[in-house]
């Protein structure tokens, strides 16, 4: 399906279920790393969804995880946001963008950064890079990131077919990715 107007270079993945994002976006980085794309960036990866320690972003760069939730306690129920983890996550993105990859993944459009913490800062200077740029976003937190991104993002359905269409577009209308990012990764 072909859309009226270009890809714009950085695009919202709009989820309902956060599990389904995440293993999307890890998936499609994974997959263009493969095929030769300069990927930076963190995604989100959940080993077990009851374990506050289980939940780490990757660095698409290093392969390092960095645990992202703090543990409440053995009678606890919740975890919290560890607010430390996530001031390195937004130093390991301000890098990659430094770096200039080709493709930049950002795990996280959520409540944090709809009040302007988080990860705010960092989605903003990477719409300001014109890397293209992937960001989760949940339905409940689409409305700011509208409000954030003032129609210069993309909204894209939570599904390959739609990440594949937009980096296609994407790698079309950049020169330094076209030559080596239209080829399908290797099984």
């Amino acid at each position: 399906m072909s859309r009226a107007s270009p890809a714009k270079p950085l695009a919202a993945i709009v989820f309902e279920e956060s599990e389904k994002a995440n293993r999307l976006l890890a998936d499609f980085a994974a997959d263009r790393a493969r095929a030769g794309t300069r990927i930076g960036g963190i995604v989100q990866i959940s080993a077990n969804m009851t374990e506050c320690n289980e939940t780490h972003v990757l660095d698409l760069e290093t392969g390092r995880r960095l645990p992202v939730l703090q543990n409440l306690g053995a009678h606890s129920q919740s975890c919290r946001v560890d607010v430390t983890a996530i001031a390195e996550a937004a130093s390991l993105i301000s890098g990659a963008i430094l770096r200039e990859p080709e493709l930049l993944f950002i795990n996280r459009y959520g409540k944090l950064e709809a009040e302007g913490k988080g990860l705010f800062a960092e989605i903003g200077a990477a719409a300001l890079s014109n890397i293209p740029t992937l960001v989760g976003v949940s339905i409940h937190h689409v409305a700011h990131w509208r409000a954030f991104t003032m129609d210069l993002a993309q909204e894209l359905a939570c599904s390959r077919a739609a990440l594949d269409e937009w980096w296609h577009e994407i790698a079309l209308a950049t020169p330094r990715v076209q030559a080596q990012s239209l080829s399908a990764p290797e099984p």
